[in-house]
């Protein structure tokens, strides 16, 4: 029984994903080991949907709990792995409607005057995870996120829910790459 609960709370804590710790913008880096790909496969895959692409050696992992209203504006983060180079990538995925050149995030402060703005300065694989990993950190800063969408101002994450996947799957990605 003792080897099982030693078991038990080892595996919950391999798994956790609960952390407050801020990223590092300079060590960003899209390569991953063998080891923390196996681990992602074998302990937090079962928590995406997955979609492969064989033919460009791609599988896309989107979390399985995200709500998406593709009718409105949604904003979500998928994990796309490329296992014939060994990098993955946080890819933006939000209506078809906004146009991701120069898509604007204001954040505001709960507890003071402090607010500000991040733009998104292309579509490079590189420039969606700069601008996912500063919306990561403000989060982690408990501040508001929210966007104008058609002339009005609304939270960028609707529910807890959307902004718990966006934050699991960015922390995953940070584990994959071996930030976090």
């Amino acid at each position: 029984m003792k080897k099982f609960i030693l078991f038990f709370l080892i595996v919950n804590i391999a798994c956790s994903v609960n952390t407050s710790e801020k990223v590092e913008l300079e060590k960003l880096r899209f390569n991953y080991t063998d080891d923390a790909y196996i681990f992602f496969r074998n302990m937090r895959q079962t928590n995406y949907d997955l979609e492969v692409m064989e033919e460009g050696g791609w599988r896309i992992y989107r979390y399985e709990d995200r709500e998406l209203d593709t009718t409105d504006f949604y904003f979500n983060i998928s994990l796309v792995v490329n296992w014939r180079v060994n990098r993955a990538y946080p890819i933006i995925e939000m209506a078809k409607s906004i146009e991701k050149e120069g898509f604007e995030v204001k954040w505001e402060a709960i507890e003071s005057d402090e607010s500000g703005k991040f733009v998104l300065g292309g579509e490079k694989r590189r420039d969606e995870m700069l601008f996912s990993s500063r919306l990561y950190n403000k989060m982690i800063d408990e501040v508001e996120l929210f966007v104008t969408y058609k002339n009005k101002k609304q939270a960028l994450f609707k529910t807890s829910d959307q902004k718990e996947a966006f934050r699991v799957s960015m922390y995953d990605f940070y584990r994959l790459t071996g930030i976090l």
